[in-house]
């Protein structure tokens, strides 16, 4: 790919944020040095403990390459990459991602269609049985195929909107690793549809072992809890029937069925079949998360309202 000349404006600003990230950036950059959609610049920000990813940036010359010492949390580094892009319309992916050739150029075609905000497909990369357990836990609701369609929420591995979409919702909350949660909430509650294209397709390299997977998922599910705790703030009833479904064995049964039938949806049934075991454990580990994240909010209240006075028996 042929460094961008200063003097153009691209028609896409492509977010990359790193963290211990050279296993991995190499595929992704080449990748995206095969894209047919050519108006585009490749935005990384690292804030990496070394300087391993430097290093391998340096087979990339046209990408705009920012390190910073200190550690940026994901959606923080999004938000440098943003202030330093050149394009009026931004795509977010992950240095662990690796896009089709056609990725960019399907993503492009879904925005001039619809004009909303495109949410892409996130395929499998490798073939493990972890990879793909793993995959289908995370993923599934953003399995390639199936016609395109709304969502609710976009992760930003593969997201494109305008860049005066993400000023006017604030960006990303740079201190949350769930930012990716509170912007396709904010999209959705300024009357802005997340579409989804079935066909812009990116492959999820995942790295993690089992250890490193089901603690993930227990501490995004706490993350998850205390957010969603912060949108009912005042609405105790309703906290305390999150906790109530999440500690009883009803939302276990409905995602695991909402997994299968995305599966089912992108002709993976045989692989949710094989991997159900390893779904099971990373949801119930979510689930785990989100209900120990209620119950540190709400067991004071509770016991503080169990020590005041019943004002019936007072009199």
């Amino acid at each position: 790919m042929k460094t961008p000349d200063p003097e153009s404006r691209p028609a896409l600003s492509v977010v990359i944020p790193a963290y211990n990230s050279h296993e991995t950036i190499g595929g992704c950059l080449e990748a995206l040095s095969r894209q047919t959609f050519r108006s585009f610049e490749v935005i990384v920000v690292d804030s990496g403990p070394d300087g391993a990813t430097q290093r391998m940036m340096e087979r990339f010359p046209w990408v705009r390459y920012e390190r910073s010492e200190r550690r940026l949390l994901p959606h923080a580094a999004r938000n440098r990459g943003v202030e330093l892009a050149r394009g009026t319309v931004l795509v977010f992916t992950d240095p662990d991602i690796y896009a089709h050739p056609d990725w960019l150029e399907r993503l492009a075609a879904a925005h001039l269609g619809t004009g909303e905000v495109i949410v892409g497909a996130l395929a499998c990369y490798g073939d493990r049985w972890l990879d793909h357990g793993i995959h289908l836990c995370k993923f599934s609701k953003w399995l390639p195929g199936g016609p395109p369609r709304e969502v609710d929420m976009s992760p930003t591995a593969n997201m494109l909107l305008p860049r005066s979409e993400f000023e006017a919702a604030g960006g990303l909350p740079g201190d949350e690793f769930l930012g990716d949660v509170t912007l396709s909430r904010t999209l959705n509650g300024r009357g802005r549809r997340l579409r989804f294209a079935p066909d812009a397709v990116v492959e999820h390299h995942h790295v993690q072992s089992f250890r490193d997977f089901m603690t993930e998922r227990y501490t995004r599910g706490k993350m998850h809890g205390d957010l969603r705790l912060g949108w009912l703030v005042g609405r105790r009833a309703a906290a305390l029937l999150y906790l109530s479904v999440t500690v009883l064995p009803v939302r276990l049964p409905r995602i695991l069925a909402l997994v299968g039938m995305h599966a089912g949806r992108a002709g993976q049934t045989g692989i949710y079949l094989k991997t159900l075991p390893l779904v099971v454990a990373g949801h119930a580990a979510s689930l785990a998360g989100e209900a120990v994240a209620y119950l540190r909010r709400l067991a004071p209240k509770l016991q503080r309202a169990q020590r005041q006075p019943d004002p019936a028996r007072s009199r």
